[in-house]
């Protein structure tokens, strides 16, 4: 049950809690496709890597990268926050091969 709009949503990715403005950082090596707002997501800052993967970051306070940068494993590219539709501070955070959802709990740990 989706807590804001009150009916069944699919949830793309999976919800990190974490305290407010700690840094989120990237998962992979790539390119910044986008970096923005957007009503549901919030701040976000997605991220094309190698291989046809993608990665997603939500609900942030602050984006730290910009739409064509490049950016490096374990580089900070935001803050934990609470944008968009959401009820607390944390990272939503999404994995895509290829278009395709991926879930992101079981690469934990892995390189792609």
């Amino acid at each position: 049950m989706h807590p804001l709009k009150g009916r069944r949503i699919f949830h793309k990715g999976v919800d990190l809690a974490a305290p407010y403005g700690e840094p989120v950082y990237s998962a992979g090596n790539g390119r910044v496709i986008s970096a923005g707002y957007s009503p549901g997501y919030g701040r976000t800052v997605h991220i094309r890597h190698g291989g046809g993967y993608s990665t997603l970051y939500a609900h942030m306070s602050r984006s730290l990268v910009r739409k064509g940068e490049t950016v490096r494993i374990g580089q900070r590219i935001g803050k934990v926050g609470s944008t968009g539709m959401s009820t607390g501070n944390h990272l939503h955070f999404e994995l895509q091969k290829n278009g395709r959802l991926l879930d992101p709990v079981e690469w934990f740990g892995r390189r792609f």
